[in-house]
């Protein structure tokens, strides 16, 4: 699995699209499970690799995250972990997106402390 740039992501999952933004400006859309998500990065599971310091949009419902590719691996069985570090300006917050399934890092950590 992808090497985890904050360990403060919590555990989701969500079909989004990720947009990777070439430098000639052209929008190239994938599909992908958005897997962790925290303030400042999230890991996407995508088909299809992307060029780490790529920059892109996660289109999560109505909102955009951006950001830039950080690393991408392949899971033989599974396909591509791309981590994603947001843009200083682009910030995750659950008061304006939760995903689907949504695990809360605090919660899980109750439930193995338990």
């Amino acid at each position: 699995m992808a090497k985890q740039l904050c360990v403060e992501r919590n555990w989701c999952s969500e079909i989004v699209t990720v947009v990777n933004v070439t430098r000639k400006g052209v929008a190239e859309p994938l599909t992908g499970n958005l897997e962790e998500i925290g303030e400042r990065s999230a890991l996407v599971l995508t088909e299809s690799p992307l060029p780490v310091a790529s920059r892109v949009h996660i289109a999560c419902r109505e909102h955009v995250l951006r950001g830039v590719t950080k690393s991408c691996e392949l899971d033989g069985g599974l396909g591509y972990f791309v981590e994603i570090e947001f843009a200083p300006a682009s910030r995750w917050s659950r008061r304006w997106f939760s995903p689907l399934h949504l695990l809360l890092r605090r919660e899980l950590e109750l439930r193995l402390s338990a």
